[in-house]
């Protein structure tokens, strides 16, 4: 358990879906005597907090109160950054900023004091608004040109554009060199120059009155670009997360700290390096500050872990409750000195750091004398207990499940689903709830606990993280249907992957049922559908009303006993039939697709009705449903390759359109540009192509995507009927791994591939016909499939000679053997019970020479004519 811990007093979030990242915080006195907090988000809400944090009896503080929200303001468009400074001539108090995409608002806070705190008004009066030409990226605020008690603003653009504004005015405006995407921008009062990063990853500083030097000489700052000096340049190697600039009053010196993707620099005011400190993580924000010429820095990281740094030493660590990605610090009325913290989703904690101190005091005991031949002894013991520790694996040496207990718990209860998706026209729209609660028995390095689901279901949160896991947790995720497509199967599995403290890792997999009601609902049953699948039991029948009563009707329960109805996410609905005078069971629908988890729901319930029958079984006579599944494979492959068309002919014309943006910046640096318009013309209509090519690619993708559920779902009934026949153990292991639901389509091998390798060498090997056969080399390379009827060959081969394995293991003809058994020797007239042992050396070379006969045999056929030239299967 850590001593170091990051205590909240005060909490509030945001009311709505919204969204923040680093320029959306700052902390600023505001003119008052205390600081106050003003949040932005992308969907242009602007607030500012006053948190009146006063202490409570128990000695805790009072937390957040309606008072505490002094504005609330909604913009027409998304707020990108906000700050303040003095930017009203002849003003003397601060204003606040407001940056959008298209306009630059400045606001003054107009108070209104009443005779209690709930009477109190204040809201934002607009003093002026510049409208921007370019989209906005972000902005600095400072007096530019070493001006006295005002403050002027530089707007960066997202094409690098710096366009100044003297408070109402616009002054002038001037791009960037060597600019590819929008970095970090401060400003250096001390040196009046302008610091930020280029397209080489350098860290480069410009003058302000270069800057203005060179926006009076060219006046259109696109088509004539200047050559700028910089003031000194520093290669950081990596693209800067963000940069900021500190002042140290004693020594007189300005700091730029620099936060990188992978290291944290210190740059003086002149681009000399003072220190720079390697990071193991990955870095989300940083607030830097001075104490007594030291500089400190407090970074997050992405495990929501908070570091405070003094120069390049650790001096404090501990685990945050969000992930920030924005922090500052702020003196209140009651706390000197408080953290800030801002996440994604708008959650805002006042937070401090502390200690939790054990209040656990150790009775004195009484030491006896030290017995030191004991010691010895002991301690010889001990170090060969360790010796033996190291040398033996962890991994079998510990019990992983006692270290770390998992429990797993499904609510039955569904609830109505509150998450968006992309779900139209489904039956059903619910959520179930999943808590799967950790209980560590010693500390772990790292936790982490992924849910999954077979799609179109979707797991929300599917990931849980944490680091130095000591105390338990209870974690919550919500599975719901994601598409209006059938379900392949309700299974649930978690896998846990945890990390000792030793470095050691271990894995625990769980795996449970979602509810049936999650996905299905009662209908009326149907007489005649075109897939029927007949299920017999070697017990009494149970009745449907015993397995299903949550699909039962009690008013119409005499009128229909042996029949229910169920219908799925997608529409398509199924009937399951119990016989009046057998037990017998028929499943039936229109869609072979919503059988895999009708079927699935009954083969469970069965079993667990019959937990106690030790010899139950549940008996599949009939044939496999090879046609039926290899017309969703057909289709499949078919909708694959209009994708692969279409990717193709995207790309040739993003191609086309990349060369037509070349040619245009030809012809825009040339002296004498010639008329444009035919490459204007060209331009817009391969744009016009590129809209319909990704529309017509979406749309196919959206179908493939379908496909891919249908045939998830035909995989996994074939790999339920498979399991109910009766063949060997070991095949069916083979089979499941080759029927296994999930389908995907990875760049450059489609599961086809896949697929009709893992075919051949199942017929090549433990399914062959014959020992001559299995003696060919089994196929090892993976092909792209072209054709379909090899493939529908092969598959069909497969499914044809399941029922037929156990009687080709029964007559002991060595298919299913890893060894080929050497028959004895009769000639010398011994009985043929008889087992004569052979050196291993005579029977590889046995094996070896019929293998070499079997080849010259088919090569002697293949040349005189004898075979015909079919397929090794």
């Amino acid at each position: 358990m850590s001593l170091f811990k990051i205590r909240n007093f005060w909490t509030t979030h945001s009311e709505h879906d919204e969204s923040f990242d680093q320029n959306s915080l700052i902390v600023h006195k505001l003119n008052s005597d205390f600081d106050v907090i003003i949040t932005a988000s992308h969907s242009g809400i602007l607030r500012i907090f006053n948190p009146n944090c006063t202490l409570i009896d128990n000695g805790g503080y009072q937390g957040f109160s309606p008072n505490d929200l002094v504005v609330e303001k909604s913009c027409d468009s998304p707020i990108l950054q906000v700050a303040t400074g003095k930017l009203v001539l002849g003003n003397p108090s601060t204003q606040l900023a407001v940056l959008h995409p298209r306009s630059l608002t400045v606001y003054s806070l107009v108070f209104h004091a009443g005779k209690t705190d709930h009477g109190n008004q204040s809201y934002l009066q607009v003093v002026y608004e510049h409208k921007l030409h370019r989209s906005a990226a972000s902005f600095v605020i400072g007096p530019f040109g070493g001006c006295q008690n005002r403050d002027f603003i530089c707007v960066q653009s997202l094409d690098g554009i710096l366009s100044f504004f003297e408070q109402e005015s616009q002054v002038h405006h001037v791009t960037l060199p060597d600019f590819l995407l929008p970095a970090p921008l401060c400003y250096i009062i001390k040196t009046d120059s302008f610091v930020t990063s280029n397209s080489g990853w350098e860290i480069i500083s410009y003058r302000y009155k270069v800057l203005l030097d060179a926006s009076e000489e060219y006046s259109d700052p696109i088509y004539a670009k200047p050559k700028m000096l910089s003031e000194w340049t520093y290669n950081l190697g990596e693209w800067p997360v963000d940069i900021q600039v500190i002042n140290d009053v004693n020594n007189r010196q300005t700091w730029i700290v620099v936060l990188g993707e992978k290291n944290l620099f210190c740059l003086s005011e002149n681009g000399q390096l003072k220190f720079m400190k390697k990071l193991d993580y990955c870095p989300i924000c940083m607030h830097i500050y001075v104490i007594d010429t030291n500089i400190y820095t407090i970074i997050t990281s992405e495990t929501q872990m908070l570091l405070v740094y003094e120069n390049t030493t650790l001096k404090w660590s501990a685990q945050s409750e969000l992930l920030p990605v924005s922090l500052n610090k702020i003196f209140l009325k009651d706390i000197k000195g408080a953290l800030v913290l801002l996440s994604e989703d708008g959650r805002l904690d006042c937070c401090y750091l502390g200690t939790e101190p054990s209040f656990f005091i150790a009775p004195p005991l009484n030491v006896p004398e030290i017995d030191f031949v004991k010691a010895e002894e002991e301690l010889k013991n001990l170090e060969k207990t360790l010796a033996d520790s190291y040398n033996i694996d962890p991994t079998a040496q510990n019990n992983t499940e006692k270290d770390l207990q998992v429990t797993l718990f499904v609510d039955s209860n569904i609830e109505i689903c509150t998450y968006q998706h992309n779900i139209k026209n489904a039956a059903s729209n619910y959520m179930c709830r999943v808590t799967i609660k950790l209980q560590p028995q010693r500390n772990f390095q790292e936790v982490q606990v992924s849910v999954y689901v077979l799609r179109p279901l979707k797991v929300v949160p599917s990931i849980h993280f944490f680091s130095n896991l000591c105390d338990g947790k209870t974690l919550e995720s919500h599975v719901f249907v994601d598409e209006a497509q059938d379900v392949p199967s309700l299974e649930l599995e978690i896998k846990v992957s945890l990390i000792t403290n030793l470095g050691v890792p271990h894995a625990i997999s769980k795996k449970t049922m979602l509810p049936a009601t999650l996905i299905l609902e009662a209908c009326s049953p149907e007489k005649e559908n075109t897939h029927r699948i007949t299920l017999i039991i070697n017990q009494s029948a149970v009745g449907l009303s015993k397995l299903f009563p949550e699909y039962i009707d009690i008013e119409n329960q005499q009128s229909s006993p042996n029949a229910i109805g169920l219908r799925g996410p997608s529409g398509n609905t199924g009937t399951i039939l119990l016989a009046k005078s057998s037990e017998r069971y028929r499943l039936q629908s229109n869609s072979l697709s919503l059988l895999s988890v009708v079927l699935e729901q009954l083969i469970l319930r069965l079993r667990r009705n019959f937990a106690n029958a030790s010899d139950f079984k549940i008996i599949f006579n009939s044939s496999l449903p090879s046609p039926e599944v290899f017309e969703y494979i057909s289709e499949h492959f078919a909708v694959k390759n209009e994708v692969k068309k279409l990717k193709e002919s995207l790309s040739q014309v993003c191609a086309q359109f990349r060369l037509i943006q070349k040619r245009l910046i030809t012809k825009y640096r040339a002296k004498n540009p010639s008329s444009l318009k035919s490459l204007e013309f060209l331009l817009d209509d391969t744009h016009a192509d590129i809209l319909e090519a990704a529309g017509n690619l979406e749309s196919e993708n959206e179908k493939l995507f379908k496909c891919q559920i249908n045939l998830s779902c035909a995989l996994h009934l074939i790999k339920q009927l498979i399991g109910l026949l009766n063949i060997d153990d070991e095949l069916v292991t083979y089979l499941n791994s080759i029927f296994c639901p999930l389908v995907n389509d990875i760049e450059g091998q489609a599961w086809e591939d896949v697929m009709d390798g893992s075919l051949c060498y199942l017929l090549r090997t433990v399914m062959a016909k014959t020992e001559k056969d299995r003696l060919r080399a089994p196929q090892t390379s993976f092909e792209e499939i072209n054709n379909m009827a090899k493939f529908e060959k092969h598959f069909s081969q497969v499914l044809e000679r399941i029922p037929k394995q156990n009687s080709l293991k029964e007559s002991n003809d060595g298919l299913f053997t890893e060894e080929t058994e050497i028959q004895p020797d009769k000639s010398d007239g011994s009985s043929s019970d008889q087992k004569i042992e052979k050196p291993i050396g005579s029977q590889y070379g046995e094996f070896s020479t019929r293998l070499l006969s079997a080849r010259k045999s088919l090569m002697r056929r293949h040349t005189t004519g004898e075979g015909t030239n079919e397929d090794l299967i």
